[in-house]
């Protein structure tokens, strides 16, 4: 294979990954000006739909008739990664710490393995159970505080376990991908995820906006914040990794998603000035051992 094309895959993914690690910070720094958290998703996919309409608008009516015949999977596709994965996320960040929020998704890898053994009877070697068990002590680790007391007094900060439900929908996302419809091509299945995902956020949006008076984004930085929501981990991140995934593979793309958390927490360290604290430390080792240890089994291609 081209040198070149691996080394611009390689930054294809970095990029994707850095991006993302933002959006974990915007959903924080939504929090901090006022900017509600159903309110951002809302007006996120409002313009991911816009940006993607012209460049589907010629193929409607094949998008309807594919939706028309995968309806069902497309509708869990579409509130699973966009109605509740990007709500439940921004709702999140409202109590709990960006380096906190950004290091349990890394559980989703050992999180998919169950749901595929559950729901496709996929194999699970002892090493990779092993890994699985590690991972989600380590995440367990993180919603505790490192303070086993906290477990028994269910002491939790309430954003670590909306972070919870968005991580577990993802994780469900990614173990059904397999299910969508091979006919259907990544732009048109994006539009259609978004468009059909918004729907169900609008009445929860709506709702929101009746209780706090206002239906426009009028917080500091909103507009700003919205736009990259939207532009940046919606649009080009994606794009990015479908692109790399074609030079080199989803395996050895997957191992970059790690860099999301290391991204995320550089930025909240230096800009918001959140802490580190040693239960993120022993959480992160814990979480990254047992991913380590499911995709050194996956990888040399053993079950």
């Amino acid at each position: 294979m081209d040198k070149s094309k691996i080394i611009s895959a390689y930054f294809f993914l970095i990029f994707a990954t850095a991006l993302w690690g933002g959006n974990i910070v915007v959903a924080k720094i939504a929090s901090i000006v006022s900017l509600e958290p159903i309110k951002l998703s809302f007006y996120r996919n409002l313009v991911v739909i816009i940006i993607l309409l012209p460049l589907v608008i010629n193929r409607i009516n094949v998008i309807y008739k594919i939706f028309k015949k995968n309806w069902k999977i497309i509708i869990v596709f579409s509130i699973l990664s966009v109605s509740i994965f990007n709500t439940f996320m921004n709702i999140a960040l409202t109590t709990s710490s960006v380096i906190s929020s950004s290091l349990m998704p890394a559980f989703a890898p050992s999180m998919i393995i169950v749901l595929s053994l559950i729901i496709f009877n996929s194999k699970i070697s002892y090493l990779q159970f092993i890994g699985v068990i590690i991972s989600f002590i380590g995440f367990i680790n993180i919603i505790i505080r490192g303070d086993i007391f906290n477990l028994g007094s269910l002491n939790f900060v309430i954003g670590d376990i909306w972070m919870l439900g968005c991580v577990s929908c993802w994780a469900l996302y990614s173990t059904l991908i397999r299910k969508i419809p091979k006919e259907i091509d990544n732009i048109s299945f994006l539009f259609l995820i978004f468009f059909i995902g918004n729907i169900f956020v609008i009445p929860f949006y709506t709702f929101e906006s009746i209780i706090n008076q206002s239906f426009a984004i009028n917080e500091q930085y909103g507009l700003l914040l919205v736009l990259y929501a939207a532009i940046g981990p919606a649009l080009i991140s994606y794009l990015l990794w479908i692109k790399a995934i074609k030079i080199i593979g989803a395996n050895n793309s997957g191992l970059f998603l790690n860099l999301i958390p290391i991204f995320s927490s550089l930025i909240a360290i230096i800009f918001l000035k959140e802490q580190l604290e040693l239960f993120h430390i022993v959480g992160a080792l814990l979480i990254f051992t047992g991913i380590y240890l499911v995709i050194r089994k996956s990888t040399n291609g053993q079950n």
